[in-house]
């Protein structure tokens, strides 16, 4: 069993799972990082995946239980997870997973964290919606180090923008990603409008600062 919710401030996304779902999500994730071609840095954001997953089932995140009586009772775990980088780590897991050996309980895994996924959007942006889901693949096709390049400033930016301002955004977002994106703003020739200027990014080594999930 595997759900999302979405964050009351637009940040992301609450993953949920029990613990058996969740540390097969776990060492799935950790099997294609390590076994993938396409996946260059092997401690890098896709990794990070695995990580709050873990952090998750392990009862260091967000804990809850299910069930209507105290013999049914069973406990879930949360983690929360920003728009962009699920959609950048569920974009490249997808790629990755063209080229790794698999066997049904890998695609359905990943067909269940995809469908998820792509239902919270639907649910959070049904205006835009194909647009971000379109990108999901569109990111997966990056080269991993173009994806890891620009990930942590698209984020910086993201967190620092209002609520109400977040869901709207995230298309243009993520337009940003693109390979051309970031050829154009290395040249002299003018975005059309609308484009997020490459100017308002900025990315560095440090802790992202506080904000509202």
């Amino acid at each position: 069993m595997l759900e999302f919710r979405q964050t009351p401030n637009h940040a992301g996304l609450a993953l949920w799972g029990d613990f058996d779902t969740l540390r097969r999500l776990h060492e799935f994730i950790h099997r294609v990082v390590e076994e993938s071609c396409v996946i260059s840095d092997k401690e890098g954001f896709v990794l990070s995946l695995a990580f709050d997953v873990r952090k998750a089932y392990s009862g260091q995140r967000m804990e809850e239980f299910r069930g209507d009586s105290a013999n049914e009772r069973y406990r879930i775990y949360g983690v929360d997870i920003l728009w962009p980088v699920l959609i950048a780590q569920v974009g490249v897991l997808r790629q990755a997973l063209a080229f790794v050996p698999t066997n049904k309980l890998d695609q359905a895994i990943m067909f269940e964290l995809e469908y998820h996924l792509e239902t919270a959007i639907r649910q959070a942006m049904p205006d835009t919606a194909d647009e971000v889901i379109q990108w999901i693949g569109r990111i997966g096709g990056n080269s991993y180090e173009q994806t890891d390049s620009v990930l942590d400033s698209r984020c910086r930016y993201f967190i620092g923008l209002p609520s109400k301002e977040r869901l709207p955004a995230l298309p243009k977002l993520l337009e940003t990603f693109d390979t051309m994106y970031t050829i154009i703003s290395r040249s002299n020739v003018p975005f059309r409008p609308g484009v997020i200027h490459p100017d308002v990014f900025i990315g560095d080594a440090r802790d992202w600062p506080e904000f509202e999930w």
